[in-house]
Protein backbone atom coordinates (compact mmCIF):
# COMPACT_ATOMS: atom_id res chain seq x y z
CA UNK A 1 0.00 0.00 0.00
CA UNK A 2 1.83 3.32 -0.90
CA UNK A 3 -1.55 6.14 -1.26
CA UNK A 4 -1.27 9.57 -2.17
CA UNK A 5 -2.66 10.51 1.03
CA UNK A 6 -3.63 9.86 4.24
CA UNK A 7 -6.82 11.49 5.24
CA UNK A 8 -7.19 11.19 9.39
CA UNK A 9 -10.76 12.12 9.71
CA UNK A 10 -12.60 12.85 12.61
CA UNK A 11 -16.51 12.95 13.28
CA UNK A 12 -18.99 14.81 15.40
CA UNK A 13 -22.19 13.17 15.72
CA UNK A 14 -25.89 14.09 17.23
CA UNK A 15 -28.35 11.40 18.24
CA UNK A 16 -31.73 10.95 19.40
CA UNK A 17 -33.14 11.81 22.82
CA UNK A 18 -35.24 8.31 22.62
CA UNK A 19 -34.41 4.63 21.46
CA UNK A 20 -36.46 5.76 18.21
CA UNK A 21 -34.18 6.00 15.46
CA UNK A 22 -35.53 7.84 12.28
CA UNK A 23 -35.80 5.39 9.01
CA UNK A 24 -35.24 6.51 5.21
CA UNK A 25 -33.77 4.21 2.51
CA UNK A 26 -33.54 1.36 5.14
CA UNK A 27 -31.18 2.82 7.33
CA UNK A 28 -32.53 3.35 10.85
CA UNK A 29 -29.93 6.23 11.90
CA UNK A 30 -28.33 5.90 15.21
CA UNK A 31 -25.56 8.54 15.13
CA UNK A 32 -26.14 11.84 12.24
CA UNK A 33 -22.90 13.71 11.63
CA UNK A 34 -22.94 17.06 12.39
CA UNK A 35 -19.25 17.57 12.05
CA UNK A 36 -16.58 16.88 9.52
CA UNK A 37 -12.97 17.36 10.76
CA UNK A 38 -9.93 16.36 8.80
CA UNK A 39 -6.02 16.08 7.69
CA UNK A 40 -4.84 15.49 4.88
CA UNK A 41 -0.94 14.22 4.83
CA UNK A 42 0.96 13.20 2.33
CA UNK A 43 2.53 10.39 2.04
CA UNK A 44 5.82 11.24 3.86
CA UNK A 45 3.31 12.51 7.05
CA UNK A 46 3.42 15.78 6.07
CA UNK A 47 -0.13 18.34 6.74
CA UNK A 48 -1.26 19.47 3.40
CA UNK A 49 -4.49 20.97 4.14
CA UNK A 50 -7.18 20.62 6.56
CA UNK A 51 -11.02 20.58 6.33
CA UNK A 52 -13.94 21.53 8.37
CA UNK A 53 -17.82 21.46 7.76
CA UNK A 54 -20.57 21.66 9.84
CA UNK A 55 -23.99 19.45 8.44
CA UNK A 56 -27.58 21.13 8.05
CA UNK A 57 -29.77 18.01 10.39
CA UNK A 58 -32.17 16.20 8.19
CA UNK A 59 -32.82 13.44 10.98
CA UNK A 60 -32.29 14.57 14.48
CA UNK A 61 -33.44 18.90 14.54
CA UNK A 62 -32.24 18.69 18.11
CA UNK A 63 -28.56 18.87 19.26
CA UNK A 64 -28.64 16.20 22.90
CA UNK A 65 -27.71 18.57 26.01
CA UNK A 66 -24.89 15.97 26.57
CA UNK A 67 -23.35 16.37 23.23
CA UNK A 68 -23.65 20.69 23.14
CA UNK A 69 -21.99 20.74 26.53
CA UNK A 70 -18.95 18.22 25.19
CA UNK A 71 -18.41 19.18 21.68
CA UNK A 72 -19.72 22.89 22.02
CA UNK A 73 -21.56 22.72 18.66
CA UNK A 74 -24.77 24.78 19.26
CA UNK A 75 -28.08 24.49 17.04
CA UNK A 76 -26.82 27.58 15.45
CA UNK A 77 -23.53 26.24 14.21
CA UNK A 78 -25.73 23.32 12.77
CA UNK A 79 -28.29 25.18 11.03
CA UNK A 80 -25.97 27.50 8.88
CA UNK A 81 -24.12 24.07 7.90
CA UNK A 82 -24.57 22.48 4.52
CA UNK A 83 -26.81 19.20 3.78
CA UNK A 84 -25.25 16.55 4.06
CA UNK A 85 -25.20 15.29 0.56
CA UNK A 86 -23.70 18.33 -0.59
CA UNK A 87 -21.22 18.26 2.69
CA UNK A 88 -19.77 15.19 1.87
CA UNK A 89 -19.41 15.79 -2.00
CA UNK A 90 -17.10 18.80 -1.35
CA UNK A 91 -15.47 16.88 1.46
CA UNK A 92 -14.66 13.61 -0.93
CA UNK A 93 -13.61 15.92 -3.73
CA UNK A 94 -11.67 17.59 -1.07
CA UNK A 95 -9.58 14.06 -0.05
CA UNK A 96 -8.69 13.76 -3.83
CA UNK A 97 -7.65 10.48 -5.34
CA UNK A 98 -6.03 7.87 -4.42
CA UNK A 99 -6.13 8.25 -0.47
CA UNK A 100 -7.28 6.00 2.71
CA UNK A 101 -9.04 7.52 5.66
CA UNK A 102 -7.28 6.97 8.95
CA UNK A 103 -9.33 7.38 12.00
CA UNK A 104 -9.42 6.97 16.08
CA UNK A 105 -12.07 4.14 15.99
CA UNK A 106 -13.93 1.94 13.68
CA UNK A 107 -17.13 4.44 14.60
CA UNK A 108 -16.48 6.86 12.03
CA UNK A 109 -16.48 5.24 8.79
CA UNK A 110 -19.01 3.43 10.05
CA UNK A 111 -21.57 6.59 10.50
CA UNK A 112 -20.27 7.98 7.21
CA UNK A 113 -21.36 4.76 5.62
CA UNK A 114 -24.72 4.93 7.66
CA UNK A 115 -25.61 8.47 6.61
CA UNK A 116 -24.47 8.18 2.64
CA UNK A 117 -26.76 4.66 2.62
CA UNK A 118 -29.57 6.97 4.46
CA UNK A 119 -29.40 9.95 2.27
CA UNK A 120 -29.27 7.41 -0.64
CA UNK A 121 -25.90 7.99 -1.60
CA UNK A 122 -23.44 4.68 -2.57
CA UNK A 123 -20.82 3.96 -0.69
CA UNK A 124 -18.76 1.27 -3.12
CA UNK A 125 -16.48 4.11 -4.03
CA UNK A 126 -15.47 4.84 -0.49
CA UNK A 127 -11.49 3.67 0.51
CA UNK A 128 -10.39 1.72 2.87
CA UNK A 129 -10.05 3.02 6.70
CA UNK A 130 -7.71 1.94 9.11
CA UNK A 131 -8.43 2.31 12.73
CA UNK A 132 -5.39 3.24 14.54
CA UNK A 133 -6.88 3.56 18.26
CA UNK A 134 -6.74 -0.77 17.91
CA UNK A 135 -3.21 0.04 16.18
CA UNK A 136 -1.96 2.36 19.14
CA UNK A 137 -3.22 -0.58 21.34
CA UNK A 138 -1.35 -3.07 19.92
CA UNK A 139 1.90 -1.18 19.67
CA UNK A 140 2.39 1.03 22.68
CA UNK A 141 -0.01 0.08 25.57
CA UNK A 142 -1.15 -3.56 24.78
CA UNK A 143 -3.94 -3.45 27.52
CA UNK A 144 -5.59 -5.02 24.83
CA UNK A 145 -8.39 -2.64 25.03
CA UNK A 146 -9.84 0.82 23.15
CA UNK A 147 -8.32 3.32 24.76
CA UNK A 148 -9.49 7.44 24.45
CA UNK A 149 -7.80 9.54 21.96
CA UNK A 150 -6.36 11.94 25.39
CA UNK A 151 -4.71 9.06 26.72
CA UNK A 152 -2.39 8.57 23.26
CA UNK A 153 -1.84 12.27 23.58
CA UNK A 154 -0.63 12.18 27.08
CA UNK A 155 1.65 8.84 26.08
CA UNK A 156 3.10 10.55 23.53
CA UNK A 157 3.43 13.70 25.51
CA UNK A 158 2.40 16.18 23.00
CA UNK A 159 0.51 20.00 23.18
CA UNK A 160 -3.31 18.53 22.11
CA UNK A 161 -5.36 21.01 20.32
CA UNK A 162 -8.70 21.47 21.99
CA UNK A 163 -10.49 18.29 22.08
CA UNK A 164 -14.08 16.86 21.07
CA UNK A 165 -13.91 19.40 17.90
CA UNK A 166 -13.76 17.67 14.75
CA UNK A 167 -10.95 18.99 13.40
CA UNK A 168 -8.78 19.51 16.36
CA UNK A 169 -9.40 15.88 17.00
CA UNK A 170 -8.03 14.85 13.38
CA UNK A 171 -4.98 16.78 14.23
CA UNK A 172 -4.54 15.25 17.37
CA UNK A 173 -5.31 11.81 15.70
CA UNK A 174 -2.84 12.37 13.15
CA UNK A 175 0.11 13.80 15.45
CA UNK A 176 -0.18 10.07 16.85
CA UNK A 177 -0.48 8.42 13.55
CA UNK A 178 3.23 9.98 12.96
CA UNK A 179 3.82 8.16 16.03
CA UNK A 180 3.18 4.65 15.09
CA UNK A 181 5.18 2.52 12.99
CA UNK A 182 2.95 2.56 9.71
CA UNK A 183 4.83 -1.13 8.19
CA UNK A 184 1.76 -2.74 10.30
CA UNK A 185 -1.11 -0.35 8.69
CA UNK A 186 -2.33 -2.81 6.86
CA UNK A 187 -3.39 -5.10 9.17
CA UNK A 188 -5.55 -2.39 10.84
CA UNK A 189 -8.45 -2.26 8.02
CA UNK A 190 -12.12 -1.85 9.12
Amino acid sequence: MDPKSYIVMDLEFNSPNTRSFVTKNGISLKSEIVEIGAVKLDKDLNTVDTFRKYIRPDAYFKMRDEIVKITEITMEMIWEGEPFKDAIEEFLDWCGEDFVFITWSENDILAIEDNMLYHGLDIDGLPECYDIQLMFDDQITMYDKRMPLNYAIWKFDFKPEPQHDALSDAINTAEVFRRLDLEELEEYAV
